[in-house]
C-alpha cells in the first residue's frame, strides 16, 4: 500500500510512477492499468480510507458505535417499522451477508436491533431496530452528519460535489450487483 500512497500523493509525471510501479511488478504496468485510471483509483482508495478511518474514530468516541453501526441503523431507520428481511437490509448497507449476521449480532448485544425469523417462510430473517437503538442513532447522528459535512463535504464546492456525485454514480451502476437469495 505505501507504493499506491506514494504514487497517488505525489506530483510526478504519469511515466515515472509507472516506472516505479512496473519494477515491483517485473512488467509494463501502464500496459495493465492506464496511469489516469491508476492515479483515480489510488486517490479514491486514499480519500476513502482516510475519511471513513476519521469518521469511525469520532464516531465510535462520541456514541460507541462503528461506521458500520451507524450504517446498519441507518437503514433500518429509514425502513418501514423500522424493519428489513436481512437481503435486503445486506443490499442497502453494502455489507455480506455473513458480515451483516455478525454485526446484527453485535447490534443485539446492546439492544440496538432484534433479528427474527419470519413466519411465513423460516428462510427468510428480519432485523428491526429498537426504540433503545432508535434512540442511540438519534443521539449519534447530529454528530456524525456534522462531521461528514465537515470532513467530505467542506473539500469541494457545491458544483464539484455534484460531478463528483454524478461521476460516482455512473461506476457504482457499472458495478451493480445482482440481488441475492434470502438470508
Amino acid at each position: 500500500m505505501q507504493l499506491l500512497q506514494h504514487m497517488a500523493t505525489i506530483n510526478k509525471p504519469a511515466s515515472a510512477e509507472f516506472e516505479a510501479l512496473s519494477a515491483v511488478l517485473g512488467t509494463d504496468a501502464s500496459k495493465l492499468l492506464d496511469p489516469a485510471v491508476a492515479r483515480a483509483w489510488f486517490a479514491l482508495l486514499i480519500a476513502y480510507g482516510r475519511v471513513t478511518r476519521a469518521l469511525s474514530t469520532e464516531l465510535m468516541d462520541a456514541s460507541g458505535m462503528s461506521l458500520a453501526d451507524f450504517d446498519v441503523m441507518a437503514q433500518l431507520a429509514r425502513a418501514e417499522g423500522y424493519a428489513l428481511r436481512m437481503t435486503e437490509l445486506a443490499d442497502a448497507a453494502l455489507i455480506s451477508k455473513s458480515g451483516l449476521t455478525r454485526r446484527i449480532d453485535r447490534l443485539a448485544v446492546n439492544g440496538w436491533v432484534t433479528r427474527r425469523r419470519c413466519t411465513e417462510d423460516g428462510r427468510v430473517h428480519w432485523a428491526t431496530l429498537t426504540p433503545l437503538g432508535l434512540r442511540a442513532f438519534k443521539g449519534a447522528a447530529p454528530a456524525h452528519l456534522a462531521a461528514v459535512a465537515e470532513r467530505f463535504g467542506s473539500a469541494l464546492p457545491a458544483s464539484e460535489m455534484e460531478r463528483l456525485t454524478r461521476d460516482l454514480l455512473k461506476i457504482a451502476a457499472k458495478n451493480k450487483e445482482g440481488t441475492r437469495e434470502a438470508v
